[in-house]
Formats: C-alpha cells, sequence, structure tokens
C-alpha cells in the first residue's frame, strides 16, 4: 500500500478553495492541487483579506479545506456556515502538514 504522499488522484475540473494556513506552504498547496488537474484558490481567513471575497470564493468552489490550527475561530465559523449554506463539502484539517492536506484532496477526488 503506497502512502499518501504517493497516492495519486485526479481533481481535474474542480476549484479547491484552501482558508487560512501559512502563506509560505499555498505555492506548494497550489501545485498540489494543479498537478492533479484541478484549480487551487486561497484565501487567509480574513487576516487582510475580506471575509466578502471568502463568500465570492467559496461560491464558486467545489470543496474547501481550511487547518484548524491556522485559521481563526470567526473564520472557520463563517466558512462552515457558507459551505451549508452553498452545500459546498468542507475538510477541516488537523494540520497544516502535507499528508493532511493529501488525504483531504483524495477524499474530494472520490466524491
Amino acid at each position: 500500500m503506497s502512502s499518501p504522499a504517493t497516492e495519486t488522484f485526479d481533481l481535474t475540473g474542480r476549484l479547491i478553495l484552501y482558508v487560512g494556513g501559512r502563506h509560505q506552504h499555498v505555492a506548494h498547496l497550489r501545485r498540489l492541487v494543479e498537478e492533479r488537474g484541478g484549480g487551487f484558490v486561497h484565501h487567509d481567513g480574513g487576516v487582510e483579506q475580506s471575509m466578502t471575497k471568502l463568500a465570492n470564493h467559496l461560491e464558486r468552489a467545489d470543496a474547501v479545506l481550511f487547518p484548524v490550527g491556522c485559521v481563526s475561530h470567526q473564520a472557520q465559523s463563517k466558512v462552515k456556515g457558507l459551505c451549508r449554506r452553498f452545500h459546498k463539502p468542507f475538510r477541516p484539517l488537523r494540520s497544516t502538514g502535507i499528508a493532511a492536506v493529501l488525504e483531504a484532496l483524495e477524499s474530494v477526488a472520490a466524491h
């Protein structure tokens, strides 16, 4: 059985919104998604970007990921509420680590 880092899965045609996290990881996460055929949008969770912009991104997204340790509770609540409103799947991530992100992306690809 292969490790999560070597799993291949297809995100073709899917737009992934990543909320919060560490800015230095964004380019790597974008590459992970784009290498699998998906689109990637990042929102900082309201640190510098407006929460209105978050709603606009979320409405277009096919799935939303956010690391619970690197985004405010207010932003988490907003994301969850908007996801429910727009019927979008969301995956809270236990960490900003690559294994957690890949596991969530694989789950998105499977559904």
